[in-house]
């Protein structure tokens, strides 16, 4: 959806789409939220941009790039695995990428994700433990969520993995099939 055609539009739009991803990740970095004003000033710009660049088909793909993205990441947070933010953002981008594209994204920033949280449990508890609880995981995988809601305070920057995800889909459309 979001053409890399070389047109002033073209540009803008990767600038704008770029601009708010970052400060995603900045803001997410730094207090674990992501702003619902980024959310929703993307998803608004991802629709005006499809319907400027596409007209009334592209308003529609837009729109069903956001159900889409939600419809992907929604039940994660509601088994709270995942932050309402993280949800909201990947939502917005995928108003930038259609349906396609936010499945696409949600592949990447699932790949993506899975590397940092890795990452993340090998820091915050060590190698050894981390392998000896991915192993012991293959026979109880419940064992891999967090203990207790207090462990929240320490959460992933999940917008890290959404917004590479949708940066991904967004720059190499088709990646990924």
């Amino acid at each position: 959806m979001l053409a890399f055609d070389g047109s002033s539009l073209s540009r803008f739009a990767v600038l704008t789409l770029g601009v708010v991803l970052v400060a995603a990740c900045v803001t997410d970095l730094r207090t674990r939220r992501i702003p619902n004003g980024l959310a929703l000033f993307s998803a608004v710009a991802g629709l005006g941009f499809s319907w400027m660049a596409h007209g009334a088909a592209g308003l529609v793909s837009s729109v069903t790039g956001v159900m889409i993205g939600l419809a992907i990441w929604l039940p994660f947070w509601w088994l709270h695995m995942m932050g309402g933010g993280d949800v909201k953002l990947f939502a917005a981008g995928s108003a930038w990428l259609g349906p396609a594209g936010a499945v696409e994204a949600a592949l990447l920033a699932g790949l993506c994700g899975g590397v940092l949280s890795l990452c993340y449990v090998i820091r915050r508890h060590g190698a050894r433990h981390t392998l000896i609880r991915l192993a012991t995981a293959i026979d109880q995988p419940q064992l891999l969520r967090e203990p207790s809601r207090a462990a929240w305070d320490d959460r992933i920057p999940y917008a890290l993995a959404m917004a590479a995800g949708v940066a991904g889909a967004a720059r190499w459309p088709g990646l990924l099939w």
